[in-house]
C-alpha cells in the first residue's frame, strides 16, 4: 500500500494492536473516569495467547495492585460487525497479577479454559479498561493484482490471531502454507472451508469464505464483484459478535489489459544459433513493440547471442517458448552497460534463460523512488550471471571484484526492481553479487524461486509497505556470500508489513552472516517535547530533518509518562510535527521521545536456516514476530533495541516455537552457544530501556544454544521454552528490569537460569553474614589436596579446587602450594569477596622477578573486578574498578620482592578511605580514596590473573610461577598491628 493508505487505513489496526485511544479503537472502553487520578491504558496487550500462558500489558496507570478479571467470549455466531464498542459481557474470574508496575502487567490465563478470545478489565486506581485478546489483527492486504485486487480474483489478509490453534498453545507453529495454486484457486477448495470469514462493505456488502492459519488467511472473490474500494474485516470463528478485526481499505478494481500483439524475434532476423549476433534484431523487435504500445517479444526455442543492452518498452512481456530450450546469452562485454536487461516499468519476462559474463546489474526496472516504478513480473526466469567464468588472471578476478564493489558492498545485482506490484516467481537466479534489491515495493510477492548470493553478495529488501517472500531458497554461492534482510536503506523512513515465510536459507558465511536482518541507522530527533494537542506536536528542539522528508517515520516515547506509545509522523515542518493519531497519554515534560525510521510487522515465520547467522531484529522494530523458525549451526534468534546512529527501540516482538537444533555456531575465529536473545543498549544521553515487551514462548533450543535477556530490557515474558544439553539455560542480565520466566523445563543444563539481579540479591545477603567477622572467612594452608581441592580450614566452605598445575611442598610452615605457571586455584564464591571492607594476607615465594602475575584475583576473564592482587617484577600491585568501568584504584608498591625468598604479603582496603599494601609486616605503598569497587559475580582465582605474561599482554592471562602460603582472606580492614602480628606468627616460627 502507498503511504497515503498507510496514513489513511493501515495504521487504524495498529490503534487496536495498541488498544490505546477509545476514539479510535472499538477494543478498549473506559469505564469510568476520575480527573484526580492518572488514567489507565493499555498501549499494547501480548497475543496470541493461550490457556495458562501468560498476558502481557504495556501501557499506563495501573498501579501496583490492579484489579484483574477475564472472561472467555462465547463463540456464537459472528453476524455482522457492529460499530458499537466493546462492552464489559459481565461475571469473569479474578486473577492476580505476577508482577505490576505503574507501566506493565504480567498475569496468566487459567490453564483449564478453552482456547478462544477473552475479555479482560483492568481496573487501575483511577479507572478501568477492557482488552480483548486474541481477537483477529489484520496489519495489511494483498491482491491478485498486487495492490489491488480484481472480480473473480483473491485477497490474502496477514496480521495475528487469524487461525487459532485448537491447542492453545502459542509457542508451537501449524508449519502450513499455501502453494502459488492454491492461493489462485477459485472458489475456495470445500475441505480448505473453515468458519473463518471475511466482510467485506463498499459498493456491495457480503461475507466469504476465508482459508486460515495463524498469521494469514485467503479468500477468492466472485466474479460478479462491483468494482470500487471495499472495507474488509475478518473474523477467526472465535468470540462471536465482537471479534471481528478492525476494517481494513482495498481496492478492486477492473485490470488493465496489456497489449497481446505478438512480435517473433525470428521475423526480425534473429537465428538464435548460438554464434551471429542477435542483438539488432532482438532490439527490432522491442522497437515493434513500443510503437505498437506494448506487446509480447516470443523468443522460439535457440540460443540467441547478444553483445549490447536490451530495452523493454512499457506494456511488454519477454517470452520464452520455454527456459529450457530458450536462452539469451551475452558476450563477454569489455565494458559492459548498466543494465543487460530491462526497462522502467510495465514490463514482463517469462520463461528464459540469461547467460552473462562481464555485467554491472542484469535484470532492472526503475526503483521505487520513481514515478511510474513499478507493475513488473518476472515468471520463470533463470539466470547465470558469473563474472569469473572461465580462465580469468589473479588480476582480472581482483579487477572485476573491485569493479562490482563499486556498485554496492555486494556488486552487481542479479535483480534490481521497485515501485507497485512487483511479481518475481518460479525464478532461478544466479549471479556474482547481489541476488536481489528490492527499493519500496508495494504489494509485491517473491514466491518459488531459488536466489543465490555470490562473491560478497547479499539481498536487500529495502522500504518494503506489503511484501510476500514465500518458499524460497535462499544460498550462497562463494565462500564470502553472506545472508540480508529488510531495511530502510534505501533512504526509506518505514519498512512494514513483510511476510517472510517457509524460506530455507544456506550458506552464509561471508560478512556479519546474517541471515534475515532489519537495518539502517539513524534518526531525526531525540529529546522533550514542548507541547502536544489533538494530532500536533512541538518539539523541545529542532530536529535534524537534512531536507529529507519523514513521513511515516515513527515518533517514540522512550521513557518517562505514557512510555511505549508511538505515532506515524503525516507531516512536519521545522519543531512542528503531524501525528496519525492522538495520543492515549500524552507525553510528559520530562518524557524522552526519539525520530526514526519505522521498521514493523515483519512476520518471519516457518523458516529453515542452517550454517548462516542470525535471524535478528536489528535496532527499530516494532510488533515483529519470529514464530516456527528452525536453525542448525546459526547463530540464533535476535531482537536489539539499540543506538545505531540514532536510538531505536524494539518494542512489543514475540519469539515462539523455535527450535534451535544445533547451537554451535562459529563466528570469526570462535565457537560459540546459539541464542534467542533480546538485548538493549543505549549510551548517553538517554540510559533508559530501549526494548520493551518481548515474548520469548514455547521455543525449544538443544546442544549448545540458549536464551538471553541482555542488557536494559523491561517487561520481557520468557515462557514455556525447553532447553537442553547446554551449560547455561537462561541468562537474565543484571540491568534488565521486570522480567518473567516461568514454566521452562531444562535437560542436561548445569546453571537452568541465571539471573543477575537475583544472585545479585542473593548475594548482597550471603555476602551480609559474613561482613566484619573477627575471624578470617577463608583460609588456605595448602598442607593437602583432597578430591582436586584444598580445604578451606575457616570452616566455612569456600574450597579452592585445583586448574591444572598445582602441586604441593615444603611451605613458611607445613606445605605450601607450588604454582608451575600453568594452574591455578579456583574458589566458586560469587559474593563474600565483594565485601566493601578487606584484608588478604598470604605468604609468597616467586620464582621470578619478571612480567605481570595474579596471585589473588576476583575475575577469570577481563571484566571489572573489586580485586585484584598481582606481582608485578619486584613489586605488588593492587587494581580494582568502579561502577562506571574505570580503574581508580590501580596502583603498585615499590620493589619488595626476592626472588625465590619469602616474603609476607598484605592488601587492606577500607570503604571511603583507601587501599594499602603491607611486606613482611610494614606498609610500604598506600592509595587514599571514597570511591566504591564495583561487585562482581566471579570466582576469586589463586595463581592467575586475565591478562599478564612475561611481557603482560592485554589478551593473554598472568599465571604466577612460584610458591604461595598461609592465605587468609578478613572482611574487615585489619589495622597495622594486626597485619604485624600475622608476619610475626609465621616469623616466629621459622626463626
Amino acid at each position: 500500500m502507498r503511504i497515503s493508505a498507510l496514513l489513511s487505513c493501515l495504521l487504524f489496526p495498529l490503534a487496536f494492536a495498541h488498544a490505546a485511544d477509545p476514539a479510535t479503537s472499538t477494543k478498549q472502553m473506559t469505564m469510568r473516569d476520575k480527573p484526580d487520578g492518572a488514567q489507565t491504558a493499555v498501549f499494547w496487550a501480548s497475543d496470541p495467547v493461550g490457556p495458562g500462558e501468560t498476558v502481557l500489558m504495556i501501557g499506563e496507570g495501573f498501579g501496583e495492585n490492579p484489579d484483574i478479571k477475564v472472561v472467555r467470549l462465547a463463540d456464537g455466531s459472528a453476524g455482522q460487525p457492529a460499530a458499537a464498542p466493546v462492552a464489559w459481557p459481565g461475571n469473569g474470574q479474578h486473577l492476580k497479577a505476577a508482577q505490576a508496575t505503574r507501566q506493565s502487567l504480567k498475569f496468566a490465563l487459567p490453564a483449564d479454559w478453552k482456547p478462544g478470545v477473552f475479555a479482560a478489565r483492568i481496573t487501575g486506581p483511577s479507572n478501568s479498561v477492557v482488552v480483548l485478546l486474541n481477537v483477529p489483527q489484520v496489519w495489511w492486504a494483498q491482491g491478485n493484482l498486487g495492490v489491488d485486487a480484481s472480480a473473480g480474483g483473491w485477497i490474502r489478509l496477514f496480521g495475528k490471531n487469524l487461525g487459532l490453534r485448537a491447542s492453545g498453545k502459542t509457542g508451537v507453529t501449524t508449519r502450513s502454507s499455501p502453494s502459488f495454486s492454491e492461493v489462485l484457486s477459485e472458489p475456495l477448495k470445500q475441505k480448505e472451508a473453515t468458519t473463518a470469514t471475511a466482510w467485506l462493505a463498499g459498493p456491495q456488502t457480503l461475507v466469504l469464505p476465508a482459508a486460515a492459519d495463524d498469521h494469514a488467511a485467503r479468500l477468492a472473490l466472485p466474479k460478479e464483484l462491483l468494482p470500487g474500494q471495499y472495507k474488509v474485516r475478518f473474523h477467526s470463528g472465535l468470540g462471536g459478535a465482537a471479534a471481528w478485526s478492525e476494517p481494513l481499505s482495498l481496492r478492486v478494481v477492473v485490470p488493465r489489459p496489456w497489449p497481446q500483439a505478438v512480435f517473433n524475434v525470428r521475423d526480425c532476423g534473429a537465428e538464435g544459433d548460438g554464434v551471429k549476433d542477435d542483438t539488432q534484431a532482438v532490439q527490432t523487435a522491442l522497437e515493434k513493440a513500443r510503437q505498437n504500445g506494448g506487446g509480447q517479444v516470443f523468443f522460439p526455442a535457440g540460443r540467441y547471442r547478444l553483445s549490447g543492452p536490451l530495452k523493454i518498452p512499457r506494456w511488454t512481456v519477454l517470452h520464452g517458448e520455454d527456459r529450457q530450450r530458450a536462452c539469451l546469452a551475452w558476450a563477454n562485454l569489455p565494458k559492459p552497460p548498466d543494465v543487460l536487461l530491462g526497462g522502467t516499468n510495465s514490463f514482463g519476462i517469462e520463461e528464459l534463460t540469461i547467460y552473462a559474463q562481464n555485467y554491472r546489474h542484469v535484470i532492472a526496472g526503475d526503483l521505487g523512488d520513481q514515478p511510474g516504478a513499478g507493475d513488473v513480473f518476472l515468471r520463470g526466469v533463470r539466470v547465470r550471471a558469473n563474472a569469473f567464468r572461465g580462465h580469468p588472471t589473479i588480476e582480472e578476478v581482483d579487477a572485476r571484484f573491485r569493479e562490482a564493489q563499486q556498485l554496492s558492498t555486494g556488486g552487481g545485482d542479479t535483480v534490481r526492481l521497485g515501485g507497485p506490484n512487483v511479481e518475481i516467481t518460479d525464478c532461478d537466479l544466479y549471479g556474482s553479487g547481489r541476488a536481489l534489491f528490492l527499493s519500496r515495493v508495494r504489494g509485491g510477492c517473491v514466491r518459488g524461486n531459488t536466489l543465490v548470493n555470490g562473491r560478497w553478495g547479499w539481498y536487500c529488501i529495502s522500504g518494503s509497505d506489503g511484501l510476500i517472500f514465500e518458499n524460497n531458497l535462499l544460498t550462497g554461492g562463494d565462500l564470502m556470500s553472506t545472508g540480508g534482510g529488510l531495511n530502510c536503506l534505501d533512504g526509506s523512513t518505514y519498512s512494514q508489513d513483510v511476510y517472510f515465510a517457509h524460506n530455507r536459507l544456506r550458506l552464509m558465511h561471508g560478512w556479519d552472516r546474517e541471515a534475515m536482518t532489519s537495518d539502517a541507522g539513524g534518526d531525526a530527533y531525540f529529546g522533550k517535547i514542548r507541547s502536544t494537542r489533538g494530532t500536533t506536536v512541538v518539539l523541545a528542539a529542532a530536529p535534524k530533518w537534512d531536507g529529507r522528508s519523514w513521513i511515516g517515520a515513527g515518533l517514540f516515547v522512550l521513557q518517562g509518562q505514557g512510555a511505549g506509545q508511538y505515532r506515524r509522523i503525516v507531516g512536519h515542518a521545522g519543531s512542528t510535527i503531524e501525528i496519525d493519531r492522538p495520543w492515549a497519554v500524552p507525553p510528559g515534560a520530562q518524557s524522552d521521545l526519539c525520530i526514526t525510521m519505522f521498521q514493523g510487522h515483519y512476520l518471519i515465520l516457518d523458516n529453515d536456516f542452517t550454517d548462516t547467522g542470525a535471524l535478528q531484529f536489528y535496532g527499530t522494530s516494532i510488533e515483529c514476530l519470529a514464530v516456527g523458525n528452525r536453525g542448525t549451526r546459526m547463530q540464533g534468534i535476535r531482537g536489539a533495541g539499540m543506538w545505531y546512529d540514532g536510538y531505536q527501540p524494539s518494542w512489543f516482538c514475540q519469539y515462539l516455537g523455535n527450535e534451535i537444533l544445533e547451537g554451535n555456531y562459529y563466528h570469526w575465529d570462535s565457537a560459540s552457544d546459539a541464542v534467542i536473545e533480546v538485548s538493549s543498549s543505549a549510551p548517553p544521553p538517554y540510559t533508559g530501556t530501549m526494548n520493551r515487551g518481548a515474548v520469548v514462548r514455547g521455543n525449544h533450543l538443544w546442544n549448545h544454544a540458549q536464551i538471553r535477556v541482555a542488557g536494559q530490557c523491561r517487561d520481557a515474558v520468557i515462557e514455556g521454552n525447553r532447553v537442553e544439553d547446554v551449560d547455561q539455560g537462561i541468562f537474565i542480565s543484571r540491568e534488565a528490569r521486570d522480567v518473567l520466566s516461568v514454566n521452562n523445563t531444562f535437560r542436561g543444563v548445569k546453571h537452568p537460569v541465571v539471573d543477575e539481579e537475583a544472585v545479585r540479591k542473593a548475594a548482597e545477603e550471603r555476602m551480609k553474614r559474613y561482613l566484619g567477622r573477627r575471624e578470617p572467612v577463608a583460609m588456605w594452608t595448602f598442607d593437602a589436596i583432597q578430591e582436586g581441592s584444598f580445604a578451606d580450614i575457616s570452616g566455612n566452605g569456600f574450597a579452592a579446587a585445583v586448574e591444572g598445575g598445582v602441586s604441593v611442598t615444603d611451605g613458611v610452615r607445613g606445605h605450601a602450594a607450588r604454582f608451575d605457571g600453568k594452574g591455578y586455584l579456583r574458589v566458586e564464591e560469587p559474593a563474600v569477596f565483594n565485601a566493601p571492607d578487606v584484608t588478604v594476607s598470604l605468604w609468597i615465594k616467586p620464582a621470578m622477578l619478571s612480567g605481570r602475575r595474579g596471585l589473588v584475583a576476583k575475575r577469570f576473564a577481563g571484566s571489572g573486578t573489586p580485586l585484584v592482587i598481582t606481582q608485578q617484577g619486584a613489586c605488588i600491585g593492587f587494581e580494582a574498578a568502579d561502577a562506571d568501568g574505570r580503574w581508580p584504584f590501580n596502583f603498585t608498591s615499590p620493589a619488595v620482592l626476592k626472588a625465590k625468598q619469602w616474603t609476607h604479603v598484605a592488601v587492606t582496603v577500607r570503604r571511603g578511605m583507601g587501599i594499602a599494601i603491607y611486606a613482611d609486616g610494614r606498609q610500604v605503598a598506600e592509595k587514599k580514596t571514597v570511591l566504591d569497587r564495583v561487585p562482581n559475580n566471579e570466582p576469586l582465582i589463586l595463581g592467575r590473573e586475565a591478562w599478564g605474561g612475561d611481557p603482560p599482554k592485554g589478551d593473554t592471562p598472568g599465571p604466577y610461577v612460584g610458591l604461595i602460603d598461609e592465605l587468609k582472606i578478613w572482611t574487615r580492614a585489619l589495622p597495622p598491628a594486626e597485619i604485624q602480628a600475622e608476619y610475626d606468627s609465621v616469623q616466629n616460627v621459622r626463626k
